[in-house]
């Protein structure tokens, strides 16, 4: 699996996931955890597959 290495994990909780967020350090850009463009595209079963997300583009 690829992972977008500019991608956070931001935890609220010690019991399972909710509430947890996904954080850009690029752009600061919080994201729920089960956000399908995190799903899709941050951490995709496709190599680099992060590269295509115009936010890494831009600020990469």
């Amino acid at each position: 699996m690829s992972r977008c290495p500019k991608l956070d994990y931001e935890s609220h909780s010690s019991f399972g996931n909710s509430g947890d967020k996904y954080i850009c350090k690029l752009t600061g850009k919080k994201m729920d955890s089960d956000d399908t463009k995190v799903k899709h595209v941050c951490k995709s079963d496709s190599d680099d597959e992060y590269k295509k997300c115009d936010i890494y583009d831009r600020y990469a």
